[in-house]
């Protein structure tokens, strides 16, 4: 509608209105004043024809669009080329019921994630467990480990109400327990601690000690200061290197634990006691059920065996092995036995973890600091450092994310204090932490998820371009490992000297075969899990437990997993940052070219030297 300069959208009695409005306003009075006034009839009648007007053309528009449709549906009919038109309602058509099923459960989800939001940023009421651990006391060990550090960062985070987390920890290479909490409290993994937690640092105190000592080591203060106020009890600490000398397993693994169940045994306020072992603590057993197997050694027997020289321990130690392969799962099954004996009577309970990988979700994707198992061999892989391999690609990897596994120790405590009075004898609880029994992967799957997630991933410190060549056969690795390890590392060692440069690789691959061999015993054989003790606990969960600390397996996603294991891998071992990418891709192109080209070189170099041979016996035989 067009206005002249006559017809102000303001009018004269219009403004006169305003100014004494504006000028009551300024005097502080309150009056009111209709400053526009009521529309006269041909106002109304005028908005009434806009209105008609604009549902004429939108009539207009859908008859226009509707002509337009057929129009094309009859010409894609009467053409032979033309795909069947589908008019069903999943297709052309959706019913208006179903578009309001569609929206609801769309505004579920939503609230659901949202809620979840809220639980684990702390902003909703506590859950059940969060309930359990506050104005609680908590005695970790193993807190500086893999494990014990995402222990520390998930009770900071999500029991913020806990009291006190004591943390055992020993001076190393000349600097103290404290300066070690400390810094590695500065760690990148509890940035997000600190931004939702920033008090939760004051509430981690180490505790001076050492898990080889009597007595744990502990100054009678810090003994007293524990018995007085530590109402729940997690021992993590333990020695994961498989080749360890016995003496030390045993410290650790073993007489440490007993020491931590005599001073659990002295705490006035014990709610809970969760002792973390391993699903590979009793391997000679194919089908592993979450009970007591039978040790082939008392745990007083094995402390007086470490007890003797080093030598002679190495020479008796395969006869002292037997049925299981390495000091750490021996160790960590005698410690087992030390838990049912001495732990009797007290709400204690032990989690088996099975092979513990980086991060899966909390507090970051993809987050780890350790290389061993999998990870070794992965980084291995990605760098071009790692050729072959000997497992069995159809046996199935028993992995569990860090973070998980967090959750059901933390869980586990919870519902060992909550289940006591049932478990006062000597049923005490087992838990096998595993993956295999609800949401298996092979180790073919693992490393063709790996290398699809991988090749769009490289790193920048690759060497050269992926290959690996896994056998079953150990004597085929063994060539393997000739052709495709030593001879290209001592061609490049040679290469080195002459450039006077340092020769690494081929301590290289002795370091890196010394690790794979650990892997071997895992990476050939698999097993069977029970975990209905597992199972059960995740059911007695409350949904908002389930939010904030999730811990299903069988909820889990491996192409997920493995894309997380690469980013965590590349950031944070192989400390290459992601701005590298664009450039790592075009290294990766050029190892590809190289890599190809050298296989294009050596099977050109077989046919030659087989057309040779032919020839030279050609000519004996006709000679």
């Amino acid at each position: 509608m067009n206005h002249s300069k006559d017809e102000s959208l303001l009018t004269e009695s219009s403004r006169e209105k305003m100014e004494k409005w504006a000028a009551a306003q300024a005097k502080g009075e309150k009056i009111e004043i209709d400053v526009y006034g009521k529309p006269n009839a041909q106002q109304i009648k005028e908005l009434e024809n806009v209105r008609n007007i604009s549902k004429e053309l939108q009539e207009n528009l859908h008859e226009l669009e509707n002509t337009v449709r057929n129009a094309d549906v009859e010409n894609e009919a009467m053409t032979p080329s033309a795909p069947i038109l589908d008019f069903s309602e999943d297709h052309e058509f959706v019913s208006a019921n179903k578009l309001d099923n569609y929206y609801a459960e769309e505004d579920i989800a939503d609230a659901k994630e949202e809620e979840k939001r809220k639980l684990t940023k702390g902003k909703a009421p506590m859950t059940e467990i969060q309930k359990f651990y506050k104005d609680q006391c908590v005695f970790l060990t193993g807190g500086t480990g893999f494990l014990g550090k995402v222990l520390i960062e998930k009770l900071i985070r999500s029991c913020k109400d806990v009291d006190t987390i004591y943390v055992l920890i020993r001076p190393k290479k000349g600097i103290d327990g404290t300066k070690r909490l400390h810094n590695l409290l500065d760690d990148f993994l509890f940035q997000r601690a600190h931004e939702e937690n920033p008090k939760g640092i004051h509430k981690v105190v180490p505790i001076q000690g050492d898990m080889e000592l009597p007595g744990l080591g502990l100054s009678d203060e810090d003994r007293k200061t524990l018995i007085s106020k530590v109402s729940i009890i997690i021992n993590a600490a333990a020695t994961v290197k498989f080749d360890e000398k016995l003496s030390v397993s045993v410290g650790i693994n073993v007489r440490g634990t007993k020491e931590v169940i005599r001073l659990a045994k002295e705490c006035r306020n014990l709610k809970a006691f969760s002792h973390v072992s391993t699903a590979f603590s009793n391997t000679y057993v194919k089908h592993i059920e979450e009970k007591f197997y039978e040790p082939s050694m008392s745990v007083e027997a094995l402390e007086a065996v470490s007890e003797l020289d080093d030598g002679l321990i190495e020479e008796i130690l395969p006869t002292l092995l037997g049925k299981y392969p390495n000091t750490y799962c021996f160790t960590k099954a005698i410690a087992e036995e030390g838990v049912r004996k001495y732990g009797e009577g007290m709400p204690i309970c032990i989690v088996r973890p099975s092979i513990v990988i980086s991060t899966y979700e909390e507090p970051v994707r993809g987050w780890t600091d350790s290389v061993y198992g999998p990870t070794g061999l992965i980084i291995g892989m990605g760098t071009g450092v790692i050729r072959t391999m000997y497992m069995d690609l159809n046996k199935v990897a028993d992995m569990v994310p860090v973070d998980l596994t967090v959750n059901a120790i933390l869980a586990s405590a919870w519902y060992t204090a909550k289940h006591f009075k049932e478990n006062q004898t000597s049923n005490i609880p087992i838990y096998n932490y595993v993956s295999g029994a609800q949401n298996p992967v092979t180790w073919g799957d693992f490393i063709e998820l790996n290398r699809k997630h991988g090749m769009d991933k490289p790193t920048m410190k690759a060497v050269w371009y992926y290959g690996l060549n896994a056998t079953n056969n150990y004597y085929m690795f063994l060539l393997y490992n000739i052709f495709l390890h030593y001879i290209p590392a001592l061609l490049v060692d040679m290469y080195s000297a002459l450039r006077c440069r340092r020769r690494v690789m081929l301590k290289l691959y002795g370091r890196v075969m010394k690790i794979a061999n650990i892997l071997f015993y895992f990476s050939t054989q698999d097993w069977r899990f029970n975990d209905d003790n597992v199972r059960e606990m995740w059911r007695s969960l409350s949904s908002a437990d389930r939010a904030v600390f999730p811990f299903s397996i069988g909820d889990m996603s491996w192409d997920y997993m493995t894309e997380t294991f690469l980013i965590g891998i590349r950031v944070y071992l192989v400390k290459d940052d992601v701005s590298t990418l664009p450039e790592a891709r075009k290294k990766w192109n050029r190892l590809y070219y190289m890599h190809q080209l050298l296989k294009i070189t050596t099977l050109s170099l077989v046919l030659y030297l087989g057309y040779l041979f032919i020839q030279l016996l050609s000519g004996l035989l006709l000679g």
